[in-house]
């Protein structure tokens, strides 16, 4: 026992001595400064020889760092001296060395010795200037994490402003390090730690990069799409397979376990919002500008950029364009290169045309490309999967652009309506039933339906160059207000009709007595045609008051009333219930937004192609997986003591 105890206080142990000084510091203050002393030689003799007393620099280094809060003033120098080591023998330390200073420098900021900024400053150009794949990784998760503990509670707007702005100054470098500054800012972005417009431009100044890959993530990040995601996508479980075998195998709680757990991974997916990032391009700053630096420097004759980076770029180019109703007229005459149903990847590039086009663009521009869609793709001797995706390119852009399809044109292409492919026949009717919407003089008469003939349908129909669609004019839903206080009104007017009518017929029988009226055989004739006339007067009324929504009703009452706030809360139940009705199935008289398209509208529905004997085997093979065997149960018994028939039960000893 007193060995072991004087072992426990010897300096080496530093341990145990680190657990004492934490304890008591003022009675191991002798025992401190041994060790710093110790530290700084060996540090000087470390300086010289850097790969050699790495073992025992370390343990020093880890037990300062532990203790440094009890003595700040002897170790004020020590975070300095590790930031320098680590800058200057960056390449010469061993690794374990490395990442032992770098948790010391954690440590340290941890404990409040240094702030996180210090730390960050530190670490950053480290992370730029080492070439070892161990310690960038071990560097980037220490950046990104102490960023994300920086902003738990809240928002650290000095911290996030410096950090913005060194990797705003390493993309403005134009060197290839500058993929840590797009990688860092999309993971802050999809943490919603960065969300304001100084991100924004971080991630556009790295769109416009010289680097393919710096361009390729900063292309990314507008349109949304995360390799991480991507990747937990590919490796998802597929729940139906799962369920299927929990209903044929043993069941087990691991196996539920694990089905729960798909269940509520699918679903947290699906209640995510869509990949689509809305919001980057909403708070882009010169919008114009940015569309037209991306069209010049990529997507000229000198770029260096291969088709599928082109493609990326295209789709950014595109939704720029639709979102912010741009107009750069040399995007569609460069697209028309690509719209031939033997280009790769040719749906994407048709959605581009699609979301490129809005109605500020000039018909006169959109109609060669709508020409050569249907020249391409909507004519004989194609498949019909190719006759479909140019029909449903044409609507795409047709429901953004009406104007820009002639009256002859969209006469022929209705005329696939009565194909005998499924995926052409609904092509061609939703072309049709779009332009019964925005344009239905431009169909033939039997094209436009029994509603939009009679002109019941008030919608878009004379529609010009110019209009901006789904334009909100006035206060949303007051035309729903207007309508329910006439409906309102005119129950009221009945009820009282109907009072004063009983009390007349009360009164008169009250006021004298029986009165008796001779009939003489004569048949008295009583015409119900004033009655008649009055009832349909009324219901005409009735109807003409219900009718006066819209633009009138709007005005009506936006100019007679002042709308209290149990009005506005009337207002917002009423919008609740419209939105209801939207969702059973009640026809809306707005258009949808339509700022995106995805290539799967373009495809349309396709025929499930018959499998193969080995894709059919493959099939078969994974759905064996984690099953038990069909058979017998025999081979699954011991060998010793089991029989199969009753003579050889009879051939062992009974007791």
């Amino acid at each position: 026992m007193v060995k072991r105890s004087r072992a426990a206080l010897l300096p080496t142990n530093l341990p145990h001595l680190q657990n004492l000084t934490k304890r008591d510091p003022l009675s191991y203050t002798e025992e401190f400064r041994q060790q710093w002393n110790h530290y700084l030689a060996t540090l000087d003799v470390f300086l010289a020889n850097p790969t050699e007393n790495a073992d025992s620099f370390a343990e020093v280094v880890g037990f300062i760092a532990q203790v440094a809060t009890c003595f700040p003033v002897e170790t004020s120098d020590f975070p300095h001296d590790l930031v320098r080591l680590l800058k200057t023998h960056h390449e010469m330390l061993l690794p374990e060395l490395r990442e032992k200073l770098v948790k010391s420098l954690v440590m340290l900021r941890n404990k409040g010795v240094i702030d996180s900024l210090t730390l960050l400053q530190s670490l950053f150009p480290l992370l730029i200037a080492t070439h070892s794949k161990t310690l960038r990784q071990h560097l980037y998760a220490t950046i990104s994490s102490d960023i994300r503990t920086s902003n738990s509670k809240a928002k650290n707007h000095k911290l996030n402003g410096t950090i913005q702005s060194m990797l705003f100054n390493l993309l403005a470098e134009q060197i290839p390090s500058g993929v840590w500054a797009t990688k860092l800012v999309r993971e802050m972005w999809r943490r919603n730690i960065w969300n304001d417009s100084r991100t924004v431009e971080i991630m556009k100044e790295a769109s416009l990069h010289s680097n393919t890959r710096i361009v390729v993530g900063g292309v990314r990040f507008f349109l949304g799409h995360d390799e991480e995601e991507s990747d937990e996508e590919e490796d998802s479980i597929d729940v139906k397979r799962l369920i299927h075998q929990a209903g044929i195998n043993k069941k087990n709680h691991g196996r539920d376990s694990k089905i729960s757990k798909a269940i509520a991974t699918r679903e947290k997916k699906k209640n995510k919002g869509d990949l689509f990032n809305f919001s980057a391009l909403h708070i882009l700053n010169n919008p114009q500008g940015f569309a037209e630096s991306l069209f010049t420097k990529h997507l000229s004759k000198s770029t260096k950029l291969s088709l599928e980076h082109r493609l990326l770029v295209l789709q950014l180019l595109s939704r720029l364009i639709g979102v912010h109703k741009l107009t750069i007229l040399g995007v569609y005459s460069y697209l028309q290169k690509y719209l031939t149903p033997h280009q790769r990847d040719v749906t994407h590039f048709l959605a581009c045309v699609a979301q490129a086009s809005h109605e500020f663009i000039p018909p006169d521009v959109i109609s060669p490309v709508i020409r050569k869609i249907a020249d391409e793709f909507v004519t004989g001797g194609v498949a019909s999967e190719v006759v479909c995706a140019g029909l449903n390119a044409i609507r795409e852009i047709c429901a953004r652009s009406p104007l820009s399809l002639s009256e002859d044109m969209l006469q022929d292409l209705t005329e696939y309506k009565s194909s005998k492919d499924k995926g052409v026949m609904m092509a061609s009717r939703s072309l049709i039933g779009l332009y019964r919407t925005v344009a239905p003089e431009m169909l033939k008469r039997r094209d436009r339906g029994k509603i939009v003939s009679m002109g019941m349908e008030n919608s878009a129909a004379n529609w010009r160059f110019g209009d901006e669609r789904g334009v909100q004019r006035g206060i949303d839903g007051l035309e729903l207000l207007e309508t329910e206080g006439i409906e309102a009104e005119i129950d009221d007017e009945k009820g009282w009709e109907k009072w004063n009518v009983e009390k007349d017929a009360s009164d008169s029988d009250g006021s004298s007595g029986w009165i008796n009226v001779g009939s003489d055989n004569i048949d008295i004739n009583i015409s119900d045609s004033d009655d008649e006339t009055q009832n349909a007067e009324g219901d005409q009324d009735t109807e003409s008051n219900v009718k006066l929504t819209g633009t009138e009703g709007l005005h009506s009452i936006a100019t007679t009333r002042i709308l209290t706030p149990a009005d506005f809360a009337r207002l917002s139940e009423l919008r609740e219930k419209s939105a209801v009705d939207r969702q059973l199935g009640k026809p809306s008289k707005r258009l949808p937004e339509l700022e995106f398209v995805d290539n799967t509208a373009i495809e349309g529905p396709r025929k499930k192609v018959r499998a193969t004997y080995a894709e059919r085997m493959q099939s078969v093979q994974e759905g064996r997986e984690g099953r038990e065997k069909f058979g017998s149960r025999k081979g699954n018994r011991e060998e010793n003591g089991r029989s199969t028939t009753n003579r050889q039960k009879a051939l062992f000893p009974h007791s």
